[in-house]
């Protein structure tokens, strides 16, 4: 359905700023779909064996202002030009990124494995849009210390707070404030984090 469409359909403008848009419109769009593909390939080919090849593709794919992260592979990612990481950023095996939008994580964030950040939806209402191929995205951020369990799933729109940690199997459907331990499908604040003032869990440290 893509090539009934007029090329503004489906820009980065209209991709990235929260409108509809129709995936594959926009030939500049999808020459850089085309290239994250070709570099996440060769990414994930190396089998974590050469890292600093490893650390060349992710200056390509992500965006200029990214740093770039740790990372164990296989990373699924689109338009890693979207995605901005801060510093001493850890990502574990099976992540998904669907960076239609713009993701964004802050410093010191911890990625468990099989975790998925999406920010792009279908209509829900109008099948008939649905059919056609239009698509919706808005952005994903995470504050910086925040830390995910395995296989967590964030959805489109959502912002969480610094500081958090969010448990295993964690839906996240809407915001989190800083400091929240978030568990459940969808995701709930259980508690708010003490501060690190306590530092109860040092009395475990053996150092």
């Amino acid at each position: 359905m893509a090539d009934m469409h007029h090329p503004d359909e489906g820009s980065f403008e209209r991709m990235t700023s929260g409108q509809w848009f129709m995936p594959g419109a926009n030939e500049e769009v999808s020459a850089e779909h085309r290239r994250g593909f070709l570099l996440v390939k060769e990414l994930n080919e190396l089998h974590n064996t050469n890292p600093e090849r490893a650390k060349e593709i992710l200056r390509e794919l992500l965006s200029p202002e990214s740093e770039v992260p740790g990372l164990h592979t296989p990373l699924n990612v689109e338009y890693g030009c979207n995605v901005t990481i801060g510093k001493d950023v850890f990502i574990n095996f099976g992540a998904t990124i669907l960076a239609q939008a713009p993701v964004t994580l802050g410093d010191r964030v911890m990625i468990g494995p099989n975790c998925s950040l999406i920010t792009v939806g279908h209509p829900v209402n109008d099948h008939e849009m649905r059919a056609e191929g239009w698509e919706i995205a808005k952005p994903i951020s995470v504050g910086r210390n925040t830390w995910f369990g395995a296989n967590v799933t964030v959805l489109p729109g959502v912002t969480i707070g610094e500081d958090c940690v969010v448990g295993a199997n964690t839906l996240v459907t809407t915001d989190i404030p800083d400091r929240s331990l978030v568990l459940g499908q969808p995701g709930r604040v259980v508690r708010t984090l003490e501060d690190n003032e306590d530092r109860w869990e040092r009395q475990d440290l053996d150092v």
